[in-house]
């Protein structure tokens, strides 16, 4: 548990550094997100029984409040995992049904994770904002492609 938190503390630590942790925005709109991926699934590394990995991750989103139906996204994924359990870091490209895209920043672990948006196009130029989730079902992993779906709420403002 110790290399855990160490873990967890010195990523917390380098995305407050580098200004890129989940900060509390105004926000114009309240959002609920519900979404399910399929992930390739790559071991990088295993030392002991700490395992570290990416997935190329894509999915659907399903957004209720303000910022669109759904969203598909496309994400890169680094993670750790342990018996004692697993973090991840990722980036998304985000895109609506008219093309319009966000790109968000999401880290944490399977039972709670924060995401912040960090830049979008057309409609969403100028998002700022993110929000909380966790994952709600994790599915069994078939060789090297994993799936779960999640769900969260967040807080957007879009310039007008």
């Amino acid at each position: 548990m110790h290399m855990k938190r160490t873990t967890l503390t010195r990523i917390a630590t380098a995305l407050a550094a580098s200004g890129l942790a989940a900060a509390a925005w105004p926000a114009d709109y309240q959002a609920e997100f519900k979404g399910c991926t399929t992930s390739e699934v790559t071991v990088i590394g295993k030392v002991g029984d700490v395992s570290i990995g990416s997935n190329v991750t894509h999915g659907s989103v399903n957004v209720t409040g303000g910022l669109g139906d759904k969203f598909t996204h496309n994400c890169r994924v680094l993670w750790a995992a342990s018996k004692e359990g697993s973090e991840f870091t990722n980036r998304c490209v985000n895109t609506d049904k008219d093309g319009d895209q966000t790109i968000t920043m999401t880290t944490g672990t399977p039972k709670g994770f924060e995401w912040k948006y960090l830049s979008g196009t057309g409609k969403y130029q100028g998002i700022t904002g993110g929000g909380k989730g966790q994952t709600v079902a994790q599915y069994p992993r078939a060789g090297n492609v994993a799936a779960s779906c999640w769900q969260g709420k967040g807080a957007f403002s879009v310039p007008r």
